[in-house]
C-alpha cells in the first residue's frame, strides 16, 4: 500500500472551500498531491476553478471562456450567502503550479472544457507546465488530453472515464496512459478487465472509511479524495499484502 499516492480532492476540500489557497496549503499540511482544476478564460489566462460557469461560487452566470480575465480577477469566491463574508479569490493557476513546485508537491491538473473552446489553450498550458516533475494531466475529455500528449510527449495523460464500456475504448488511444474513475464506478466493473488494459489506475469518491481501500489492485496507484488525513491513516494501518 506504501505506493499508493493521495491526492486532495480541489485541495483539502473536506476541511477549506475548493480550489483555493486555504485547501491548498492544507493539504500541504497533511504531506499529500494535490488535484485542482484549470480553466481558461477568453484572454487566455489560466486560472484554477472547476464550474466551467461561474454561477455555483460566485454568483455571476457566465461560461468561463467567455469572459476576460480583468472581468473575473476581483470576484469573490464562496457558497451562497457566504460570499460577502469571505475572502476567496480565484488562484492564478501558474502561482500554485510554481508553489507546488517549490514545495514538491505532486499534482494532478484536470483539464476542463474552457481548454476545448480555446484554440491555444494546450500551447498556454504546455509552457506553464515546463519543467514541472511529479505532475499528471486528467480530463473527461480525451480529444483535450491528446492535444496535450502531442505537445508534451512524456507527460502523464489520465482518462476520466464516466461509463464502464469506455474501456473497450481504451486500447484505440495509445495518449492515455491512466485511468481515474469514481469508487461508483468501481463497483460495477471486473479488476481482471481493468488488469488487462495494463493502465494505472486512480480512484475518486473515497471518504477514507471505504473497505476496499483494503482491497485495491497493485494497479492502483492513486486515491483522490476530500478527506486525505483519513485515507492516510486508513492506508497506513492496511497490512501489506
Amino acid at each position: 500500500m506504501s505506493e499508493v499516492k493521495v491526492y486532495a480532492h480541489r485541495g483539502a476540500s473536506g476541511y477549506a472551500l475548493e480550489n483555493t489557497w486555504n485547501a491548498f496549503i492544507k493539504a500541504c499540511e497533511f504531506g499529500v498531491g494535490i488535484e485542482l482544476d484549470v480553466q481558461i478564460t477568453k484572454d487566455g489566462v489560466v486560472v484554477v476553478y472547476h464550474d466551467d460557469n461561474l454561477r455555483r461560487l460566485t454568483g455571476v452566470n457566465a461560461g468561463i471562456e467567455t469572459l476576460a480575465y480583468e472581468e473575473i480577477k476581483e470576484l469573490r469566491i464562496g457558497r451562497k450567502w457566504r460570499r460577502n463574508f469571505e475572502h476567496h479569490q480565484m488562484p492564478l493557476a501558474y502561482e500554485v503550479f510554481q508553489w507546488a513546485k517549490k514545495k514538491k508537491i505532486p499534482l494532478n491538473v484536470e483539464l476542463k472544457e474552457s481548454f476545448a473552446k480555446n484554440s491555444k489553450g494546450p500551447q498556454i498550458l504546455a509552457a506553464m507546465l515546463e519543467g514541472m516533475e511529479d505532475i499528471h494531466l486528467s480530463s473527461f475529455n480525451s480529444k483535450l488530453l491528446h492535444d496535450m500528449k502531442k505537445l508534451m510527449p512524456s507527460m502523464e495523460m489520465a482518462w476520466i472515464i464516466k461509463k464502464n464500456e469506455q474501456l473497450s475504448r481504451i486500447n484505440e488511444m495509445d495518449w492515455v496512459d491512466s485511468i481515474h474513475l469514481h469508487k461508483r464506478l468501481l463497483a460495477k466493473l471486473f479488476w481482471k478487465d481493468i488488469l488487462e488494459l495494463d493502465k494505472k489506475v486512480r480512484l475518486y469518491g473515497i471518504l477514507g472509511s471505504e473497505s476496499l481501500i483494503d482491497q485495491l489492485g497493485p494497479q492502483t496507484v492513486g486515491i483522490i479524495t476530500n478527506y486525505p488525513d483519513r485515507v492516510k491513516r486508513k492506508i497506513a494501518s492496511t497490512p501489506i499484502g
